[in-house]
């Protein structure tokens, strides 16, 4: 078997090293991909796309995407680095004040209609972020599994908050 793995390898690398050669294969067909768009206009995304045997980092500009490839991979799970208030206030924290003020807007009795009505579509994004932390004080994460032949698609949109503040909105679709 390890022989097997040691020929599709060398086959692969022969067929990406060797310019103007085509032996009817190469590392697209034992590569998966995942396309990760910042569909934002607005902030940087800082993400990594973890594989079962690796794991890809790249900044993605507001507007842009980045693709990691893997070979052979099963599943993938995206994070990205969710923004603090500042140096001092995690983004869990941020999220978790955001939470608790939304969620006061939504009961309060001097609020008007559309405000209740914005605060409770806002409050559904920032406990989705705080279910994809898992734990984590700064990462928000998504996971997928890789179908060959197939890009697997990742948003990333960084909304802001009504409060100043803001959150990544993760999609692995």
């Amino acid at each position: 078997m390890l022989s097997m793995k040691l020929l599709l390898a060398a086959s692969v690398m022969t067929g990406v090293l060797v310019a103007g050669c085509d032996l009817g294969f190469g590392l697209a067909e034992f590569s998966d991909k995942v396309t990760v768009s910042n569909i934002g206009s607005t902030a940087d995304a800082f993400v990594s796309v973890k594989f079962d045997h690796g794991q890809v980092s790249m900044g993605i500009e507001a507007g842009k995407s980045g693709t990691a490839i893997a070979l052979a991979a099963t599943k993938y799970t995206v994070n990205v680095v969710g923004r603090g208030d500042s140096d001092w206030i995690s983004y869990k924290d941020t999220l978790l004040r955001l939470r608790e003020q939304l969620q006061e807007l939504t009961l309060s009795s001097k609020a008007s209609p559309d405000q209740v009505a914005n605060a409770a579509t806002e409050l559904t994004l920032v406990l989705s972020a705080l279910e994809q932390m898992n734990g984590s004080a700064v990462l928000q994460s998504c996971s997928g599994a890789l179908v060959s032949g197939v890009t697997s698609q990742v948003t990333v949109n960084w909304i802001k908050a009504a409060d100043g503040t803001g959150l990544w909105v993760l999609d692995c679709g």
